[in-house]
């Protein structure tokens, strides 16, 4: 009980674990585990130094700094994430298809109807031919 009220007494005020921590581990153990092949002094020193980095991270007092250097990480991985999400939805979708305006490119999601349709583009005015091959069917 003594060592843990310790701890909790040693931590407090630092900013601790974070997504970015997690990120910057997971890259030096990818690191460690192509070495293991390559056996190169470089790159072994380089995950040290990741590792290194990703563990000061976990002490620093410097909350704000941490908080925005988290921040930028989050908003890749989100970026990611809703792209993926974006294409998960539209492969669920089988009533309709996803074409590209070749103007402006603004995605426009239009009626699964096989056959070849012209359809005018909302975003800039300009029609454009669109050519289903399948009809909707589960």
């Amino acid at each position: 009980m003594n060592f843990r009220w310790r701890l909790i007494r040693f931590m407090s005020g630092r900013y601790g674990a974070d997504t970015l921590f997690f990120v910057m581990f997971a890259f030096s153990a990818a690191l460690a585990f192509i070495n293991i092949f390559i056996r190169s002094i470089i790159l072994q020193a380089v995950v040290y130094t990741v590792m290194l980095i990703a563990v000061l991270r976990v002490f620093s007092r410097n909350i704000p700094a941490r908080s925005r250097e988290n921040e930028a990480i989050m908003g890749i991985i989100n970026r990611f994430n809703g792209r993926a999400e974006t294409v998960r939805k539209r492969k669920a979708d089988y009533t309709h298809i996803y074409k590209k305006c070749p103007h402006c490119r603004a995605v426009l999601r239009l009626p699964r109807k096989k056959g070849k349709h012209t359809t005018v583009c909302p975003r800039c005015g300009k029609s454009f031919t669109v050519r289903v091959f399948k009809d909707y069917k589960r």
